[in-house]
């Protein structure tokens, strides 16, 4: 193959490669920009002791989740840089009522969730951080 066959090939495959790249990445933001616009901070509450937050959160998206529109807590350290959607789900599920956990104390924290139906809680964490997690689910 001569070398202006070789330079032409090139520019074709850069041509096509780059539009494509640059669309994926356009994408990829997009959806990023979207996921962050499906979650709706309803609580927040720091542990007696400061060193955790816990975030309570509606998620309003359909989207592969733990629960679809339903409530999350999040449990991350203080100290953590994540965003609290990026943090360890202890809880996800559907309540009728809103701002359903409490610190009981720094080494426990109390959820309790008024359901609709038996299933209603879809993620529970027992113990996360060396935190014992409690739920009270009521009818």
């Amino acid at each position: 193959m001569s070398r202006r066959n070789e330079e032409m090939k090139k520019k074709y495959i850069t041509a096509i490669i780059s539009p494509l790249l640059f669309a994926g990445i356009g994408l990829l933001i997009l959806s990023l920009i979207i996921e962050q616009d499906s979650w709706n901070q309803t609580a927040e509450k720091n542990s007696p002791n400061g060193k955790y937050t816990l975030h309570e959160y509606n998620y309003y998206s359909d989207k592969n989740r733990h629960a679809p529109y339903g409530t999350y807590i999040f449990l991350k350290p203080k100290d953590s840089n994540r965003k609290p959607i990026n943090g360890y789900v202890i809880f996800a599920g559907y309540c009728v009522n809103k701002n359903i956990f409490e610190w009981a104390s720094n080494d426990q924290i109390n959820i309790s969730c008024l359901v609709k139906e038996n299933d209603s809680v879809k993620t529970l964490s027992s113990n996360a951080y060396g935190i014992k997690i409690n739920i009270i689910l009521k009818q």
